[in-house]
């Protein structure tokens, strides 16, 4: 007995601790959900320096410092000699709309600098933003930099798992946002100045220019020419290489040379240098912080303008050693450049070694000139003869030989390259890393609805990366979509007879905030085909680059499918849709390019896997018998209302929706009852007779009870639209006078002139606890509408008949009702009175028919209360309901 209380003991104290743990990470979780996704799904790049105060000092010092900062460089041969430009740098005055974009598109969330503002403050006063673009006009005429720019605070941020050492660690600053809005400015002019005069070219350098989806690109283009030769049987060299400390160890006049001869103005290039001429920092960590350094070499991580420095100055060192060698050719015969750089990841590529050699000797010389360094142990090599990697050819910077892919992988712009030259490698190991994910994520004590959150916001982004660069057959993503849905059916409490359908469909009647990983990879892979075909780069759109998918679905295919959509719409026009007006939806435009191109390739793509699933679940029965509520209002499930919700409100709703709720119809289909038997009348208990149809339930008074509390929830949203309306008055409707060539002026949302506002003196009858009896003095009937409205100064009458059918009958039941009280608002228009008659169906699980929406629009409750009042109409029906099928078997005692 001693040993069994013993046990008993240990397993309340292990429970304790156990739910103690579980609302300590439900708490963090609720802190920060972001964060607590970053951590329990793991870092790529985490760790805590443990380094002393004195070898920060030292390491700072060192890698800041430049004795030869007051040298030229000298003279360089290779250099490129830049033409003079056809456009003229804007050397005119900052203007209000440059400083506002550039404050508009800043995160609000961005860590303010040593000035202690953020961009928050500069986005919510429009006054003190002009302050500020009059003081940073001063600064932009007089050519110089105030002090109080030229410090910053730095972070030290870690590239590696795990990492402890400096060598482990970038420094990321955070300066004045003042700063970062002035050199913005300044950075998106010189972009605009560089991108006119084609200084930069693109095919070459993708990173830091605006509109670039250079990363993308680049990895398209180098896996495509090696696939190619691979398959070819050709030969293909390429270099991966690693500069060390590339933006902490450009020097500053590299910088200068870089923009003078690039011709940019010497007011310009002034400026910059005056701002990297004593900018000071300091790097925290932890409770340990640095003293104060000088920044002699180097650009400033967090600059709004070192990004487009570094790009440029890279920019003109690899097109200085492109002449040493001419590029790969594509299978479409399109000649690609030799060397492609994104920031400092330089790619080199030729169809001979020794061309390579040549264009890694250039490189070399050039990268020494500018007092830089390539790293050897950080950089790969592969080379390819008849197909096949041959490691008997070595390269090799300074004397050290640069390792080849056989010996490590490289991961280059976030795509792994081995040896083996094909993807199985990294797409088994990214199916891996999912199940790890979902099964952290499952064992980390949350509730089921926080953990979809952590799927939808934390695992999806993560794996759609993975997904898009390497080859994966889309029936491998099937296999993860299945592994992801039954993860989340098990997180939500749903049976897993429940389709995916259900999960994902953009269209159902209920909505839920979840994303189809198959349809997110879809859409990215479209838009990967589109990318490239209306590439900017020329090099890039003609090098016919394959987006392989698979044989069972083809990007290029579902592209071209879409394509033919739209043109077809194009063709057929804008289609009215129920009783909205004329341009109400924009038609679409065949000639669009770029990003809104995409966006229409990509809403194809949606539009045709949900018209998949739509005729899946038109197949289906009982699963897909929403497809037939025609009259009802469709509900999308937010992710505010997800957290909010009881888990077994959703858990419920979703199921009745469906119909996989464990009625005894389903339970004995399901081999788990003997008989289908109702417990009430013995008749067949599907979810339609229990919550509808039941006659014994029927004479109990449930029905009674839940059209009740339905009625309850909408008499309380007319008499708050009755008090609403006491204190407005309609405004007139009016039709501004637009001149040809004038834009119409914005007109502001008027509150309609509604039933409720034609009279003060409503009185409002409900059918509730008393039997109400229409008034006598109006028309002498035994019809009981559920609420009749009735003003004696304008002889008006509103009558209102709820009905909470099943979602199956709305329609039917609107003609039933509607037919039912014709001949007393017949009799009323008899005896002088304007009645209206207003027949409202709320399905028996939560769906408002359009009845009711247009019920509370004649009356005048509109917007936001008219959503408000819909939105507890059909909570109460779904609560209502709920507790009928919790006491479906039990006696009833009017609802308790």
């Amino acid at each position: 007995m001693c040993i069994l209380r013993k046990n008993i003991r240990v397993l309340r104290r292990a429970e304790w601790h156990r739910r103690r743990e579980r609302a300590r990470k439900r708490a963090a979780f609720i802190a920060n959900p972001f964060k607590f996704t970053k951590d329990l799904l793991g870092q790529k790049r985490s760790g805590k320096l443990a380094s002393s105060q004195e070898d920060i000092d030292q390491h700072l010092k060192q890698t800041y410092s430049d004795p030869a900062r007051e040298q030229e460089l000298g003279e360089c041969n290779n250099l490129i000699e830049p033409p003079e430009p056809d456009v003229q740098f804007d050397m005119s005055e900052l203007q209000l709309p440059e400083v506002r974009e550039v404050v508009r598109k800043a995160r609000a969330s961005s860590a303010p600098g040593p000035s202690g503002t953020s961009y928050k403050v500069y986005k919510n006063c429009p006054k003190l933003l002009l302050r500020l673009c009059k003081i940073l006009r001063v600064f932009w005429r007089r050519g110089r930099i105030p002090d109080q720019w030229r410090v910053a605070e730095g972070v030290w941020i870690p590239k590696e798992e795990n990492s402890t050492q400096l060598d482990q660690f970038r420094i990321i600053s955070l300066l004045c946002v003042e700063a970062k809005v002035f050199f913005s400015a300044v950075s998106k002019r010189l972009c605009t100045y560089l991108a006119k005069n084609t200084y930069i070219d693109t095919s070459v350098q993708k990173g830091g220019i605006s509109g670039m989806s250079g990363c993308l690109e680049h990895t398209g283009v180098v896996t495509q020419l090696i696939r190619e030769a691979r398959e070819n049987k050709g030969n293909l060299s390429v270099l991966w290489l690693d500069l060390a400390n590339a933006y902490g160890s450009i020097p500053h006049t590299l910088v200068q040379l870089t923009l003078t001869k690039h011709h940019v103005p010497s007011r310009c290039r002034d400026l910059i240098a005056d701002y990297y001429s004593n900018f000071r920092m300091r790097v925290s960590s932890g409770a340990i912080t640095s003293s104060w350094h000088k920044v002699e070499i180097g650009i400033i991580t967090g600059c709004t303008i070192s990004v487009t420095l570094f790009s440029l100055a890279m920019n003109m060192l690899t097109k200085s050693a492109e002449p040493e060698c001419r590029g790969p050719r594509t299978n479409s015969g399109q000649r690609q450049p030799p060397i492609r750089a994104f920031m400092d990841d330089l790619t080199v590529m030729t169809e001979s070694v020794p061309g390579c050699r040549w264009i890694l000797k250039g490189l070399e010389k050039l990268v020494e000139w500018a007092r830089m360094r390539f790293k050897p142990i950080k950089s790969r090599s592969m080379v390819l003869r008849k197909g096949k990697v041959e490691d008997k050819f070595r390269f090799h910077i300074s004397g050290t030989a640069i390792p080849t892919i056989t010996e490590k992988p490289v991961k280059s712009l976030g795509k792994v390259f081995d040896c083996s030259l094909r993807d199985a490698t990294s797409i088994q190991s990214t199916c891996t890393e999912l199940d790890s994910w979902l099964k952290s994520v499952d064992k980390s004590g949350l509730p089921g609805k926080f953990k979809a959150w952590v799927y939808q916001h934390g695992i999806l982004p993560r794996i759609l990366w993975p997904l898009l660069v390497y080859a994966v057959p889309i029936s491998t993503v099937e296999t993860l979509e299945r592994r992801v849905s039954n993860h989340l059916r098990r997180w939500l409490g749903l049976p897993r007879s429940l389709s995916s359908i259900a999960l994902y469909g953009n269209t159902n009647k209920l909505q839920l905030p979840f994303k189809s990983l198959e349809e997110e990879f879809k859409v990215t892979r479209a838009r990967e085909v589109v990318q490239y075909r209306d590439a900017s780069d020329p090099k890039v759109a003609k090098a016919g680059i394959q987006v392989r998918t698979g044989r069972k679905w083809r990007a290029e295919e579902a592209v071209q499918e879409a394509d033919a959509r739209l043109r077809q719409r194009c063709l057929v026009g804008v289609v009215t849709r129920g009783r909205a007006g004329l341009g109400s939806f924009p038609s679409p435009q065949m000639n669009t390019r770029g990003k809104e191109r995409r966006r229409l390739v990509q809403e194809e793509v949606r539009a045709a896997v949900e018209e998949t699933r739509t005729c899946k679940a038109v197949g289906m029965k009982q699963q897909g018998a929403w497809t037939r509520w025609e009259n009802a209002v469709e509900r999308k499930v937010t992710w505010a209302e997800l957290w909010k919700a009881e888990p077994h409100r959703i858990k419920f709703l979703i199921q009745a929706v469906y119909d996989v709720l464990p009625s005894p119809s389903n339970l004995h289909t399901w081999g788990i009852a003997e008989t289908p038997a109702c417990p009430l009348c013995s008749k067949r208990g599907t979810l339609e007779h229990i919550l509808s149809c039941c006659t014994r339930a029927l004479g109990d008074g449930r029905y009674r009870w839940r059209h009740d509390q339905v009625l309850k929830t909408i008499a309380e949203a007319i008499s708050t639209g009755l008090e609403w309306a006491k204190h407005v008055r309609p405004s007139k409707k009016s039709i501004a006078f637009v001149r040809a060539g004038d834009k119409p002026t914005p007109v502001r949302r008027t509150s309609s002139a509604g039933i409720l506002m034609s009279a003060r003196d409503w009185q409002v009858l409900v059918d509730l606890e008393h039997q109400l009896k229409f008034p006598s003095h109006i028309v002498v009937t035994t019809l009981r509408p559920d609420i009749v409205l009735v003003s004696e100064s304008t002889k008006q009458a509103v009558l209102l008949e709820l009905t909470v059918p099943w979602e199956d009958r709305l329609e039917e039941a609107f003609e039933r009702k509607l037919s039912k009280y014709a001949g007393l608002v017949s009799d009323c228009h008899q005896a002088g009175w304007r009645a209206r008659c207003f027949p409202v169906e709320v399905g028996c699980r939560g769906f408002a028919a359009w009845s009711l929406a247009r019920a509370f629009s004649t009356l005048g409750i509109e917007g936001e209360r008219k959503r408000r009042a819909i939105r507890s109409t059909t909570d109460a029906a779904e609560r209502a309901s709920r507790w009928l099928w919790l006491k479906r078997g039990e006696p009833w005692s009017h609802g308790s």
